[in-house]
């Protein structure tokens, strides 16, 4: 595969970003592998633009202030201009459908290839909605992290797992220090949350704390933190913390032994893997995990949507004992390994590779 130049689109650079601080660990992978990257991004952070050698970032700074159809003007045109002066061999879309079908309509006389990386639910609006199905068609490739995290069907769909930060995460447990929990999530209705929380609080490890690590990012989002910061404010044992950066998440995982993730099919969370490759115990309720645990165990880590599954399952587990739980956590973070950060360009680019 000719690997001379990389476009590659993404929504941000920041590393300090809620939801997105981990790709510039990706971009370093694929720049890596391209003897030039020129990245577009949607939130172009200026501490970035000096990081990589071989890497131009162009897009929207932090600090302007433009209206969407402004932010899409200026994509657009960087695009085109790109575009024109360049010959990509690979023009790779980071949760960016729109960017990849713009791209890919001015690349239609070269021999450019695209892939779309998109892991998540269909959208709600509608325009969202035709955008993401439009990118089946543009795309010669589509990636995903597992088998329900792309909403629509087609044989351009490709499943290759998440990408972690397998080493930084890395934690090899002997000993289950405490019963603290942790939900590392970002504050959304979509996570179910209150499930999580509620059933915790119904079960045997009520007297021991569950801390929320992530925080609000819409408008809407931030009307719920404040429904359930008012709903647990009695409760001092529910601790909301608010934003960690991603780098140091890692080191302050380590306080905890047990992870929630309420979350149902189509969200793939990395938060999961990375709590696993943090040797911290994993409930969840989408069947997309499940093959992170040996099946003999699923019983010890997975419940449904049914009333009380989750409180009886956490009730389960505190009867256990530590052994047969760092078994169950050795078993996942072996199984995790193989979603790190280190293959992702491997896996993104064998999808197109003769």
């Amino acid at each position: 595969m000719n690997k001379k130049k990389l476009l590659y689109l993404n929504l941000s650079t920041n590393e300090k970003d809620i939801s997105l601080g981990f790709s510039n660990s990706w971009l370093s992978k694929f720049a890596d592998e391209f003897e030039s990257v020129d990245l577009i991004s949607l939130n172009k952070s200026s501490n970035n633009q000096t990081k990589f050698k071989n890497v131009n970032i162009f897009g929207i700074a932090e600090s302007e202030k433009l209206s969407k159809i402004d932010k899409y003007l200026k994509l657009k045109n960087l695009v085109k201009d790109l575009t024109r002066k360049n010959d990509y061999a690979i023009c790779f879309s980071h949760m960016s459908p729109l960017l990849s079908i713009i791209a890919n309509w001015y690349n239609k006389n070269k021999k450019t290839i695209s892939i779309l990386w998109y892991t998540h639910p269909t959208p709600k609006e509608l325009i969202k909605k035709i955008v993401l199905y439009m990118s089946l068609f543009f795309n010669n490739q589509i990636v995903t992290a597992s088998e329900s995290s792309f909403p629509y069907f087609s044989k351009k769909v490709n499943v290759i797992g998440h990408a972690i930060d397998y080493d930084s995460f890395l934690i090899k447990k002997t000993n289950v220090s405490n019963n603290d929990f942790v939900i590392l999530s970002r504050i959304s209705k979509s996570k179910n949350l209150e499930l999580s929380i509620d059933c915790f609080l119904k079960s045997k490890f009520n007297q021991y704390s569950i801390t929320v690590i992530g925080d609000a990012v819409t408008d809407t989002d931030m009307e719920y933190k404040a429904f359930l910061t008012e709903k647990y404010k009695s409760k001092n044992n529910v601790i909301f913390k608010g934003m960690i950066p991603h780098k140091e998440l890692p080191d302050v995982l380590k306080s905890y032994s047990y992870h929630i993730n309420s979350t149902p099919p189509g969200f793939y969370d990395k938060t999961v893997l990375e709590t696993l490759a943090a040797g911290i115990y994993n409930f969840y309720l989408n069947a997309d995990y499940d093959k992170h645990f040996d099946p003999k165990s699923l019983k010890y880590t997975k419940f449904s949507s049914k009333q009380n599954s989750l409180t009886d399952l956490l009730n389960s587990v505190y009867e256990l004992n530590d052994n047969k739980i760092l078994e169950i956590i050795s078993f996942a973070q072996n199984s995790v390994s193989k979603e790190s950060v280190e293959t992702i360009s491997d896996r993104v680019l064998s999808t197109v590779e003769n």
